[in-house]
């Protein structure tokens, strides 16, 4: 997901006001979370990834107080899978592929656009 979100992120009009930050599996993202210098203004979460799923690793966050809207980006559909990432506290949901329309929508959602 990472390639495809770069990619959309460009196409839906990052510039260099945005900086893209992606990590390589659900632990590293808790990690990088933790550790960064300003909060994030989104966080893009995946439900596979090796380490830790997206799931988890949405749940870690939250645990650490942080607010950043995160939504849920899965090929996994069906409403329990979508419940199962709100639950885990999700702010939002969308089916794969990401594309640049719904970034764009995501972006404009959360105010980001």
């Amino acid at each position: 997901m990472q390639v495809v979100a770069r990619a959309a992120a460009k196409a839906a009009g990052a510039n260099d006001d945005y900086v893209l930050d992606e990590a390589e599996n659900g632990a590293a993202a808790v990690q990088r979370v933790r550790e960064a210098a300003a909060p994030y203004d989104l966080i893009l979460m995946d439900k596979q990834m090796p380490v830790l799923d997206g799931h988890e690793a949405t749940r870690r966050i939250r645990a650490m107080g942080v607010t950043t809207p995160v939504v849920a980006v899965s090929s996994d559909v069906l409403p329990a899978d979508v419940e199962a990432f709100i639950s885990a506290g999700a702010d939002d949901f969308t089916p794969k592929p990401l594309s640049k329309e719904k970034l764009g929508n995501i972006l404009a959602k959360f105010g980001l656009a």
